[in-house]
């Protein structure tokens, strides 16, 4: 199980990095909303903790979610005026505040999911706006640094998972580790516009992330968890193939 804890989600990171590289960082921040951290993370948990835990905590996962759009939002605005060291210090401000407000929330599936979706809906229409072409991000000599965080937030969360409990397990599993690196290099590489395509492909791809996690909550006490797991990613993996089309089928119009 530990191996697992130090390679999975340093794996993710390292794909979605390369997938940057390649087709650019609107596809990037996509695949950054994907549950490649809090998946994993969640997975440990149920494993060590028991199906009602990861019940729970996939709850507050989906809460983490709205944090994290929250993250996006501020440092998005905050770009268009700031270097990107004042820009992180303030989106992480606001992604801890309101992961503390969250944490305060009921444990209600219905609550949570409804709150990150009508974000997720708002959120695009309130982003700066920006219509530069995407652009592949630059080299990967950040790789190791980007990894090795990712593994320690997989060790350290799993580790204190008793001590936080489910809520704030669940909250801090969607801390902003593959978005914050993606939006510090763009901002440092290409400029705030950059930002901004990347903050969009993320408000897309948060919905599979929803997805993914309102089944896991639904069935895991039910399926168990390998059932639930292939039902988790096969109904995140459908809301995005569905998304995408919309996506590519509205820029021909």
């Amino acid at each position: 199980m530990l191996l697992l804890k130090l390679i999975t989600v340093p794996l993710f990171i390292a794909l979605i990095s390369f997938v940057g590289k390649k087709w650019g960082s609107e596809i990037a921040g996509t695949l950054g909303a994907f549950p490649v951290v809090a998946g994993p993370i969640l997975f440990f948990l149920t494993v060590e903790q028991g199906l009602s835990f990861g019940a729970n905590a996939s709850i507050f996962v989906i809460y983490g979610s709205v944090s994290l759009l929250i993250f996006g939002f501020i440092y998005a605005w905050a770009c268009q005026f700031l270097s990107y060291l004042p820009c992180l210090f303030i989106s992480l401000i606001a992604w801890f505040l309101s992961a503390f407000v969250l944490s305060l929330c009921p444990k209600d599936l219905f609550f949570s999911t409804a709150l990150s979706v009508c974000l997720l809906f708002v959120i695009p229409y309130l982003l700066p706006k920006s219509n530069i072409q995407n652009k592949t991000l630059p080299g990967l000599k950040d790789l190791p640094i980007r990894m090795i965080v990712g593994m320690l937030l997989t060790i350290s969360i799993t580790s204190l998972a008793h001590q936080l409990g489910a809520i704030w397990s669940g909250i801090l599993a969607v801390f902003p580790v593959v978005t914050l690196v993606l939006v510090v290099f763009s901002h440092r590489s290409h400029g705030q516009n950059h930002v901004i395509q990347v903050f969009k492909g993320l408000s897309r791809g948060v919905y599979s992330f929803v997805a993914y996690f309102v089944i896991y909550a639904l069935y895991i006490e039910h399926l168990g968890l390998w059932q639930t797991l292939l039902a988790s990613f096969s109904g995140s993996l459908l809301v995005q193939l569905v998304l995408r089309m919309k996506f590519i089928r509205t820029k021909t119009i």
